[in-house]
């Protein structure tokens, strides 16, 4: 299959806001877009590539930089193909504060700075160059949380859309991603961060491959795009990517690009519930809320402290965890106005709300699992932390728990 042409058109049969598959963007061809084979050097070309891109127009939105904190999204499907093929998954996540298992606690964000980590290593032991398109066509929409929820609920495919962009620190985008529309098409753009360009071929391909996935099933058709444009130098396995996006797709372009028919968003999706909708909106903003602090040092402290909750984490241990001296490690958080019993107090909160917003327990249980050695003393701390006593609000739903729980932790 040559690069430009398109696959077979999607099943009539199906409802399918693209009833043709792949028209032809009418817009300007990227005068960097190729259609030979490159380099194998791909890394070298798309550094230079990306720095001579364009910057996008005072009419984009959505989010320039990657968000200060993320959902691990695009880890879980790592971590996964690592286990499969036998690899011991503590490799990923040494000297981060981090533990495989914690990308199953709910809620858990990482830093940007983690995730490339985490993203370097995977790819470094896998090595496999169609990693990020094989896991982004396996994204199922259930490993999305409350995004998940939105996305399925939401009116319309446009407001499918506007809700990953509002938040991308829930989405996952780990690359710095914005929107523009013009000539009744939709281009959503993403560019890499200074700190994670050398590993952008597989975020972009994971990305678009998964969005596309996601879109498919929020639909419940045969969604596809007018056309991709990637960065990255052709493949050898460059027909997968047209199979699965179901249009042309470029290589070698100045800028990573989605592109789809603005028409198509009016698309009414199957499974909309406002109250749903609604509901998820509550659980994203208090996410967002949750994505700037602490700092990251501060959140591999917390998250040690929440593993080793109802027992109170030793600082000696702490500070080892993370291959710094218990001086060090106080110093460092004194530094960035946080303590370790300021954290402490912030890891008993955020389990306290977690139990509280599940199967109905009593307060004792709650205070136990919490590290409080009487109902007493955890009554007055959440009582601190909320403004409520916790008879009032145990058995809520997550979303009045993270209503009623300020912003601050003191």
């Amino acid at each position: 299959m040559r690069a430009g042409s398109c696959s077979a058109a999607p099943t009539a049969a199906l409802a399918n806001p693209y009833p043709d598959a792949c028209p032809r963007d009418p817009g300007p061809e990227p005068a960097a877009c190729a259609t030979a084979a490159h380099s194998p050097d791909e890394l070298e070309s798309y550094v230079k590539q990306s720095s001579d891109a364009p910057a996008p127009p005072e009419s984009a939105h959505g989010s320039r930089a990657a968000s200060t904190r993320i959902a691990p999204v695009y880890l879980i499907p790592l971590l996964a193909a690592l286990q499969q093929d036998g690899f011991d998954s503590d490799r990923l996540f040494h000297g981060l504060g981090l533990t495989a298992g914690d990308l199953a606690v709910p809620g858990l964000t990482v830093s940007p700075d983690e995730a490339n980590t985490v993203v370097r290593r995977a790819l470094r032991l896998l090595d496999a160059p169609d990693l990020g398109l094989s896991l982004g066509i396996q994204t199922r929409i259930t490993e999305r949380g409350a995004m998940a929820l939105g996305l399925l609920a939401a009116a319309t495919l446009g407001d499918a859309i506007a809700l990953a962009l509002r938040f991308p620190q829930s989405a996952g985008y780990l690359l710095a991603v914005h929107e523009e529309r013009g000539q009744g098409l939709h281009r959503m753009v993403a560019e890499p961060t200074p700190g994670n360009v050398d590993i952008a071929p597989f975020l972009v391909d994971i990305m678009f491959a998964g969005t596309v996935r996601l879109r498919r099933q929020v639909t419940e058709s045969n969604y596809a795009p007018v056309s991709v444009e990637l960065v990255r130098a052709r493949p050898a396995n460059a027909a997968a990517y047209e199979r699965h996006f179901a249009c042309p797709v470029r290589f070698g372009c100045s800028r990573n690009v989605l592109t789809s028919q603005l028409s198509g968003f009016d698309f009414a999706l199957p499974m909309a519930n406002t109250m749903a909708y609604r509901l998820s909106r509550q659980l994203l903003e208090r996410e967002l809320e949750r994505t700037g602090s602490p700092s990251v040092l501060g959140l591999a402290v917390e998250r040690a402290i929440r593993r080793a909750l109802p027992l109170t984490a030793a600082p000696a241990d702490l500070a080892s965890a993370l291959n710094l001296s218990e001086r060090s490690l106080r110093r460092k958080l004194a530094q960035e106005g946080l303590s370790i019993r300021s954290l402490l107090d912030q890891a008993r909160k955020a389990r306290a709300l977690e139990l509280m917003s599940g199967a109905r327990r009593s307060l004792t249980e709650v205070a136990l699992q919490t590290g409080f050695s009487d109902v007493r003393a955890f009554s007055r701390a959440f009582k601190r932390w909320t403004g409520k006593p916790p008879s009032t609000l145990r058995g809520a739903a997550p979303a009045a728990l993270a209503v009623q729980a300020p912003a601050g932790d003191d």
